[in-house]
């Protein structure tokens, strides 16, 4: 039994392993409200005549899920065939905060690679302290930017962390989640956006999944990408502008001035022109009284 325990762990973690690589397409998620019934799908790899179950939770060993000879109404869950060959479907009845965790299901009969199925979360892991907040770091590492996303102030660490990069959907990793000092769980998800994404604006939005129906926080973070033409030539052009404007008011200045010149130049001849034309009759008649003086002697 140790043996067979120890084996599903392993197995199961190496599985989170490989599903919590970036960019990988995230399982699905079924969300439900204390004592409701869910039905739990697994889509094995071939056909398989018996099928068990698992489930396991953040910092706890697998735990199989008796099902056989489970049909009667005190079982609360019960292992049924889906419409497909492959299909496998287990339903909980009457579930509760602790059915919370992550599925998989496998056939009885060997011990191929377990199948990972949906996620359940049940209830809400929300409180008013919750919170959530994306970090960023101030350096890149190996062409990546690493986000990490802190989800704090939650009543449970079964919760689901996924992001939105750009359009597309990655898990990333996150850790099992721990108790703090105010005895609320907080959970953190770190994902490695390549850096011609970052640089590009791309909007990052961590999601984060707490449990019934409709109980999704969000939070985006992007890059702040300066245009050159804004930082740059908008003052250029600004200077240039008032450049412009004062080679021109000095334009019109000196034509003005110019102008202002040409004309008094004009009024000195005019007046000079008349004082010669007013003294021309008094030099005639000088010259006349003197004639006539020198006639009489």
């Amino acid at each position: 039994m140790l043996m067979e325990v120890l084996f599903l762990f392993v197995t199961i973690q190496v599985n989170r392993v490989y599903a919590s690589k970036p960019f990988s397409v995230i399982p699905g998620a079924v969300t439900a409200d204390v004592g409701r019934t869910v039905e739990l799908s697994c889509e094995l790899t071939e056909f398989a005549s018996s099928v068990s179950w698992y489930k396991h939770r953040a910092d706890e060993p697998p735990v199989a899920i008796k099902t056989t000879d489970c049909q009667q109404n005190g079982c609360r869950s019960t292992y049924k065939k889906g419409s497909g060959d492959r299909t496998s479907v287990l339903e909980i009845r009457d579930v509760r905060v602790e059915d919370s965790g992550s599925y998989y299901c496998a056939e009885k009969k060997s011990y191929p690679p377990l199948v990972q199925g949906p996620t359940l979360l049940v209830g809400d892991s929300s409180t008013i302290r919750t919170y959530m907040q994306v970090f960023v770091p101030p350096s890149e590492v190996n062409g990546s930017v690493p986000l990490v996303c802190l989800v704090g102030g939650l009543s449970s660490k079964e919760i689901i962390i996924y992001w939105n990069i750009s359009g597309q959907i990655t898990e990333g990793w996150s850790d099992p989640g721990k108790l703090d000092s105010d005895q609320s769980y907080s959970v953190r998800s770190q994902v490695l956006v390549p850096v011609e994404t970052w640089r590009s604006g791309g909007v990052c939005t961590c999601i984060a999944q707490l449990g019934g129906a409709g109980k999704t926080r969000t939070t985006s973070v992007s890059h702040l990408k300066i245009e050159p033409d804004q930082d740059c030539y908008l003052p250029a052009a600004i200077l240039l502008g008032l450049l412009i404007l004062l080679v021109t008011v000095i334009f019109i200045w000196i034509f003005k001035e110019c102008k202002s010149g040409t004309q008094r130049q004009s009024a000195t001849r005019q007046g000079h022109g008349s004082a010669a034309q007013t003294e021309a009759p008094i030099l005639y008649a000088s010259l006349d009284f003197a004639a006539s003086s020198s006639h009489r002697r």
